[in-house]
């Protein structure tokens, strides 16, 4: 039997030839305004599609390419492919056809960060509103450079996201980082309608949220009376397979362009 090393080793050579063949794609799951099933816009998610092995999951490969360092290239792709794709979202007042994109650490880390986010966007012609960088776990203290880059694109109208809110990142991250939004953890998410320690849990952190003027958006929306339930705490946006599963571009191009889905 191979070694997990061997496996790794096996995977992190496909993946940076997968890299190079232009084996990465995106797909979009549509944020939706809870109670009226207005598309708002859509997180971008990178897929792998392997020529022999097919469809490899992000939770296999990224991880791997975080420790490798191959995630910069794959986490600078998804940005300017998510980017180029919603300069063409069809767009008004009430659907303003935001897209939402994962960053780490690292990539914060990159020389001239929030230039070369803003060149890209004026290149493509996307407004720097219609773009939120979601943050997959809070930076360390000692970031304050990573900081001061969020603090830049800020500043320039780009909106920052906690995700996993509750979870991967935590009350002390909404507290000390720049955040516009958080996306609160679908661990909170599937319990919410019951009496039960996950519903009070949804309910405060809502609440938290809400005081700083913060943006919630909760994920993995599954039943109608799920997204009735967040919506009655004060919670404006969801996604999830109850609403859509991700989508192709063009297949979120469509949905944008009918502008709403299940409520």
């Amino acid at each position: 039997m191979p070694s997990q090393r061997t496996n790794d080793e096996d995977l992190l050579a496909d993946l940076q030839g997968g890299i190079d063949r232009g084996e990465f794609r995106l797909e979009y799951q549509p944020i939706v305004r809870l109670g009226g099933g207005v598309v708002a816009g859509a997180e971008a998610l990178v897929r792998w599609r392997h020529p022999k092995r097919g469809t490899i999951s992000p939770g296999e490969f990224l991880p791997l390419a975080e420790t490798s360092g191959l995630i910069d290239h794959i986490g600078n792709y998804v940005l300017d492919e998510a980017c180029r794709a919603a300069a063409g979202w069809p767009r008004t007042s009430d659907k303003p056809g935001f897209v939402s994109v994962n960053v780490v650490p690292s990539q914060l880390r990159q020389k001239g960060m929030a230039a070369d986010v803003l060149n890209m966007l004026g290149n493509v012609g996307l407004e720097p509103r219609l773009l939120t960088l979601e943050l997959t776990r809070g930076l360390a203290a000692s970031e304050t450079a990573s900081i001061a880059v969020l603090n830049d694109l800020r500043e320039a109208g780009v909106r920052v996201a906690l995700d996993d809110f509750g979870m991967a990142t935590s009350l002390a991250d909404l507290k000390r980082l720049p955040v516009d939004v958080v996306k609160l953890a679908r661990e909170f998410v599937g319990d919410v309608t019951g009496t039960t320690e996950s519903s009070v849990f949804a309910t405060t952190l809502i609440s938290l949220a809400d005081g700083r003027g913060v943006e919630v958006i909760a994920k993995g929306v599954e039943s109608r009376e799920q997204a009735w339930r967040l919506a009655e705490l004060g919670c404006r946006f969801g996604q999830g397979f109850f609403f859509s599963k991700p989508l192709g571009a063009s297949g979120m191009l469509s949905v944008l362009r009918q502008g709403t889905l299940r409520g």
